[in-house]
């Protein structure tokens, strides 16, 4: 009976395996789908090669813990919805900054980036990375 039971084992590892090869480029594919250009200080845009929400959300995350250290608390802003992009002329950005837009926080329950304000934590945009679970 040994064998059949190292049968069932090797079935198990083979379908893990293959469930973490699905899983690997769904967990990276917002982050790869977004590049990072600092306008100042404060705020910074993010050019996405996909429109949408959650991958600009993951860009903006993205930056802010592995380049800036903030931490998972700290209020990401929408400051300019999706338009021409400052630094990459020709393509579409988002522009993001960690204190409020002269109009004011204007915090939703949806992701949209399009509500100049709309603003997310760093933790909970991180969360926007993982909205995916297929890789276009």
């Amino acid at each position: 009976m040994p064998h059949a039971n190292h049968s069932a084992r090797s079935a198990t590892i083979a379908v893990t395996l293959a469930s973490c090869a699905l899983v690997a480029p769904a967990l990276a594919g917002n982050e790869s789908r977004a590049r990072i250009n600092v306008l100042d200080a404060d705020r910074f845009e993010v050019v996405a090669d996909y429109s949408d929400n959650a991958v600009y959300w993951c860009g903006a995350s993205s930056h802010a813990i592995r380049t800036l250290r903030k931490p998972t608390g700290q209020p990401i802003y929408v400051v300019r919805g999706p338009s021409p992009s400052v630094a990459q002329p020709g393509n579409i950005a988002v522009t993001f900054a960690f204190s409020p837009p002269d109009g004011g926080a204007a915090p939703s329950l949806t992701n949209d980036v399009d509500l100049v304000g709309n603003t997310m934590t760093v933790g909970s945009a991180r969360q926007t990375c993982f909205d995916r679970l297929v890789n276009d």
